[in-house]
């Protein structure tokens, strides 16, 4: 822009003030938008799996050198309806606070708090989170710190955003906060608020500052490399952390099915490959200790659970696998330490209790899995995998006394449901919900479906020559 001066002369008129784009804070909504899509197309914004390959705040995982992890978090959302409240706060705050300092300093503040709030989710929170939020609450940081260190460059029509007129609204999102503390990551957000505060505090605003009259001269944006150079890193070390985990999933999937074909040995060359695409990935040794427990080898399991808690304390699949192997070993004093270890640290988490009820279910625990799934579901009734495999039991569990087809049914359609019948598996377990309710004829079409969708899974082909049969001509 170019500086104006008032004319001597009373003919003169002053230009009009162009309109400033806020390009920072429009870039950011986009990204975050965009990452979102990107989720949605990986499977689910709402899947565990998808936001950990996506780059989300997990302290074990950013200890041992995905320090990227600091950096991605404020682009992931899990619901539209986060992504929607966190974009709107964006928009609503972003605009004035790069308006005072520029796009530049703007995104040093915005990216830096956000660094700060994953790091200290990461050191004081033992939950998978994400969400622009953390960096969203160093804005209203900055623009506390602006109000009463820099009031000089704040336009008269903006002075109750900036100062105490923010006290109010950080500390009803704090208290918001603390009232839904399993639902928000409390610790990303002081961290993101104070690393706003300390960052206005070093960094000034550029001078002189816009006003309703004159137009000051552009100051320089040269500082906004720095937070494009850090966020294109930590992006491209996503995506090749994401092409190599896919690589790992579809190794552990096809151990998983020669597994439940009753094929253990391919099941063990399959895991041992994906251990050996990458030794950090706790999840090759969680199947291969579940896959040893169910021989019997108790000794061998220990040691692949014990190698998946060194690599991600506080698995809770790793801690119940722990549990069941000392049991099957005679060490019951250690078996129980484990397993409230497992269900202690995490007894609200539905995930935690899904994974419990994953290994109960592989050990043959039924009851202890149809009350961990339950769990999990009553905490969150969205999660599709759970809903999935909860049905497949109720269905088929080899303890008649455990099967309820009524239930499976009900809760394998909520499961194709949440999934909008993309998912094979889904179909499958569908289809077997309908058998075994005797409604064989709808059996049929739905496990065609399933084939569709997977025409070489060969246990499903098989399912579908059961069904056949059933409904007859």
């Amino acid at each position: 822009m170019s500086r104006f001066a008032l004319s001597q002369s009373p003919g003169e008129i002053l230009p009009p003030r162009r309109r400033v784009w806020p390009v920072a804070t429009l870039t950011l909504i986009a990204l975050c938008f965009v990452v979102f899509f990107l989720e949605k197309l990986a499977g689910g914004s709402e899947r565990i799996r998808v936001l950990l390959e996506f780059g989300a705040s997990y302290g074990p995982f950013t200890r041992r050198g995905q320090y990227w992890r600091l950096v991605m978090p404020m682009f992931i959302h899990i619901t539209w309806l986060h992504i929607l409240l966190n974009m709107y706060a964006l928009w609503i705050l972003g605009p004035l606070l790069e308006r005072i300092y520029g796009y530049g300093r703007f995104s040093v503040i915005y990216v830096a708090s956000g660094i700060t709030s994953a790091w200290l989710s990461m050191e004081l929170s033992h939950a998978v989170s994400a969400g622009a939020s953390g960096a969203i609450f160093g804005v209203a940081g900055a623009m506390l710190t602006t109000g009463y260190l820099h009031r000089e460059v704040v336009p008269p029509r903006w002075g109750r955003a900036f100062g105490k007129g923010m006290v109010i609204l950080i500390l009803l999102n704090l208290g918001i906060g603390l009232a839904l503390p399993h639902l928000i990551d409390n610790w990303g957000h002081v961290g993101g608020l104070f690393g706003g505060m300390i960052l206005a505090g070093l960094i000034p605003p550029p001078r002189p500052a816009l006003d309703d009259i004159w137009e000051a001269k552009k100051p320089s944006q040269w500082i906004v490399v720095f937070p494009i150079a850090v966020v294109a890193l930590a992006m491209a070390a996503t995506a090749r952390h994401y092409v190599e985990t896919r690589k790992i999933t579809a190794v552990l999937k096809q151990g998983e099915r020669f597994r439940a074909q009753q094929q253990d040995g391919r099941a063990a060359e399959y895991f041992r490959a994906a251990e050996r695409l990458d030794r950090t990935n706790e999840r090759a040794y969680e199947e291969l200790g579940s896959l040893y427990l169910s021989e019997n080898r108790a000794s061998d399991a220990l040691r692949q659970y014990q190698l998946a808690l060194r690599l991600n304390p506080g698995s809770p699949q790793a801690e119940a696998g722990l549990s069941a192997a000392y049991a099957a070993d005679g060490n019951g004093s250690k078996a129980l330490q484990w397993m409230e270890a497992a269900v202690g640290q995490n007894p609200n988490n539905p995930q935690a209790q899904a994974a419990l009820g994953d290994l109960c279910n592989q050990d043959g625990l039924y009851s202890g899995a149809i009350a961990h799934y339950e769990k999990a579901l009553q905490l969150n009734p969205n999660l599709a995998e759970v809903q999935n495999n909860l049905a497949w039991l109720l269905a088929t569990c080899p303890e008649l006394k455990y099967r309820n087809p009524q239930q499976a049914l009900a809760h394998a359609k909520r499961a194709v449901s949440l999934t909008r019948g993309k998912r094979p598996e889904f179909m499958d377990t569908l289809a077997a919900a309908y058998y075994a309710n005797g409604q064989y004829g709808q059996a049929l079409d739905i496990q065609k479906k399933a084939v569709t969708l997977d025409p070489s899974n060969r246990v499903m082909r098989q399912h579908l020559a059961k069904y056949r049969r059933a409904a007859g001509p």
